[in-house]
């Protein structure tokens, strides 16, 4: 019988592992919270030592997240989740404004437990698995116990740990489903109604705060919790007979949120159990009698069907489910693979238009099929989406923009987009794109784009500024494209583009300058990298190539220029990873255009940090550029709730700008030491560069860069 306590749970593994080696048989199981996940998988006949290497060497942070793993979104989500890396998500719907609903959905959780219990999911009753099992939920209505003893086991898991704060409730059977610590920490009645004889409780639930850990609403609000549970857990051990054995491991100062110190609460798990060795040792089996026991309560075959005779996705609102279910690779009268049922799970949870993603196998009129279940998020299909960002060298360039991003999906049945953004602050800006799939699978689309667009730009001599402008840019175009997977797209169509630059702080020969070009831009985009600011594995590239006309005018002076230009440029970044904790990032700059001119509208600029550090930023600018640059970062640690991580690193760069083709020649060279964090904001950095010839600057950087 094992009880609930977040992280400190994994405990319960180390405990079975040494019942397992004493020949220890478990007749019954009951449990509660995270105690319901171990026990349930140990009652499907997983052994410890899968669940040890399932619970331990998954990715904690993605799966006590909305996220997917970055590697099954698609394209457009990934590049909306570096511009605003700021989670928080608000929907606009009905003419009302809907907020998110504050507490995780659990789908990736669920996704994992359903993974790891497929083989029984066509039980009829608990008792029919290899160890008979009851899971403790509450009723968030009527406050009461529930206790699973049928329907799907991971969905008995799921709603036992829906850790308030944590997890939302789960939807069963029409009843709305909390954390069974609440109610039953620890089912000492459960298990004994079951039939158990002896029962071996294993608590490990969480201890209540001190005066000085009550510092905040979430610490009072968590101590509330622990009340209710410490009094529940009371109850429960009041039950105990003489006969009954108690574990509670000494978890020190651990807590239910230390989910990435499994190996510890393994440890500390067996330690308490040799510690009641005694008393374990009346219960052992012989060998004989144990391995008769383990053959019987080994986890049941999948059988799973060679074909699908249906794929079928119900649920949706407002998607097509003809266009979901053409995305699938799993596919009716196809070989069936449920690794890739799982995949094709994960990238339709990838997609971000949903709260949960859910399957089932079932037979209909003799025929076996999928049935895929997708519940839309409830404040769309509307998404308002923020961020900020916060860039100075501590010399006076410094800029600070906040950004709001706008996203309606399934304007039509074939999936279209629109998706706009405002920024304001330093730069100000507002940027609209409609996105039209051409067909059911989206294997092609179309794209009308907008911008309009006010920054500043300095013109530099060294590192002494000469002038300040204030740059329109006003930008159109109409692409035909391809997706290429999840991870890139290619985009080919003509593309209009105009540019003012205003003179605001400037002596007089410094006059107002108009361009304008009108071609047609090819563009190639790839991004596969595992996070995108601080990468450890994975590619990102895009290339464009443009062609076309430009006019060049200068009013002050009668001065008009037509010609043919042209432009290319690329930019890729690679991660590689040493250790867990220590990786590098390799990434390159390059761009250069077909005409040559002398213009303060500048197409290519470096300086600033990691881009040429110790230079004043966008100092360098020129009609040629190159840049490489070789990043290190190593883990240090993380600060809950704010970063996932910290890092202190350094990089190496070198390139340059150039006038012309005649003058490409040598390159700076210069480098960066920073204290580095992931944070729930996007990326933030304190750093300092230096570059070839003694220039030095501090910088802080917070944000999307």
């Amino acid at each position: 019988m094992l009880s609930g306590g977040g992280a400190r749970g994994i405990t319960h593994i180390g405990v079975l592992k040494v019942l397992r080696e004493m020949r220890v048989p478990i007749d019954y199981v009951a449990g509660t919270s995270m105690g319901a996940i171990v026990g349930g998988l140990y009652a499907s006949g997983m052994t410890p030592q899968d669940m040890e290497r399932h619970l331990i060497g998954i990715s904690w942070p993605t799966l006590l997240s909305d996220s997917p793993e970055r590697s099954d979104a698609g394209f457009r989500r990934k590049e909306l989740e570096q511009d605003f890396p700021l989670g928080l998500e608000l929907g606009f719907r009905d003419g009302s404004m809907r907020m998110f609903k504050g507490a995780l959905s659990g789908n990736n959780l669920e996704l994992m437990l359903h993974e790891l219990t497929r083989n029984v999911d066509n039980l009829a009753s608990f008792n029919q698995l290899p160890i008979p099992f009851r899971a403790v939920a509450t009723d968030m209505v009527t406050g009461k116990e529930v206790v699973f003893d049928h329907g799907p086991l991971y969905q008995a898991m799921r709603a036992s740990m829906s850790v308030p704060g944590m997890f939302a409730p789960a939807e069963i059977d029409g009843r709305i489903l909390g954390d069974g610590g609440l109610v039953n920490n620890l089912p000492v009645d459960i298990v004994r109604a079951m039939g158990a004889d002896i029962v071996i409780a294993v608590n490990i639930g969480t201890p209540l705060m001190s005066r000085e850990q009550l510092s905040s609403a979430v610490g009072y609000a968590a101590q509330m919790v622990n009340i209710l549970t410490e009094q529940n857990v009371r109850a429960q051990l009041a039950l105990l007979k003489p006969t009954d054995i108690l574990i509670s491991p000494d978890l020190g100062d651990l807590t239910f949120l230390d989910f990435t110190a499994g190996p510890q609460f393994v440890e500390l798990g067996e330690k308490a159990a040799r510690a009641a060795h005694d008393r374990l040792a009346a219960l052992s089996d012989t060998p004989a009698q144990f391995a008769r026991v383990r053959e019987e309560q080994m986890a049941p075959p999948d059988h799973l069907p060679k074909t699908l005779a249906f794929v079928r996705i119900e649920g949706t609102q407002f998607a097509n489910p003809k266009v979901l279910e053409k995305a699938l690779r799993t596919q009716p009268n196809e070989p069936f693979d449920i690794e890739t049922l799982d995949a094709d799970m994960a990238r339709l949870y990838g997609r971000g238009d949903y709260e949960q993603v859910d399957y089932r196998l079932v037979t209909e009129n003799g025929e076996q099929g999928v049935i895929i279940n997708v519940r839309e998020k409830s404040w769309g299909p509307n998404y308002l989406r923020f961020g900020l960002d916060l860039s100075t060298d501590l010399q006076g360039d410094s800029q600070f923009n906040v950004n709001a991003g706008h996203r309606r999906v399934w304007v039509n049945s074939y999936g279209a987009e629109w998706t706009n953004t405002v920024t304001l602050g330093s730069t100000r800006r507002y940027a609209t794109e409609f996105y039209q799939p051409l067909n059911i699978g989206n294997f092609a689309f179309g794209s009308v784009y907008g911008l309009i667009q006010r920054a500043p730009e300095y013109i530099f001599d060294g590192e002494n500024r000469l002038a300040q402008y204030d740059v329109l840019t006003e930008n159109a175009g109409i692409d035909i494209g391809m997706p290429i997977g999840t991870s890139g797209e290619i985009r080919f169509g003509p593309a209009w583009t105009h540019y003012r630059g205003d003179p605001q702080v400037a002596s007089p020969e410094f006059p107002l300058v108009k361009s304008s070009e009108t071609g047609v831009r090819l563009l190639l985009r790839w991004d596969s990298l595992d996070n995108p600011f601080f990468p450890r594995r994975g590619l990102k590239f895009t290339g464009e190539v443009f062609g076309g006309r430009r006019t060049d005018t200068v009013p002050e002076l009668q001065f008009e220029s037509t010609y043919n230009s042209g432009r290319a440029q690329l930019y890729t970044n690679a991660g590689f990873a040493f250790t867990e904790n220590s990786f590098i990032n390799v990434a390159a700059r390059a761009g250069g255009i077909r005409a040559e001119r002398d213009n303060v509208i500048s197409d290519f600029n470096l300086g600033g940090f990691l881009n040429l550090s110790g230079l004043r930023t966008n100092e360098l600018s020129g009609n040629y550029m190159a840049l490489a640059r070789v990043v290190y970062y190593q883990k240090i640690g993380n600060i809950a709730v704010i970063a996932r991580g910290v890092y202190v690193g350094g990089s190496i760069e070198a390139g340059n700008t150039w006038a012309s083709r005649d003058s490409i020649d040598g390159v700076r060279v210069a480098g960066s030491v920073f204290l580095a964090a992931d944070t729930f904001i996007g990326p933030a950095y304190f750093a300092y560069g230096r570059t070839s010839g003694g220039r030095s600057s501090f910088y802080l950087f917070v944000g999307r860069p």
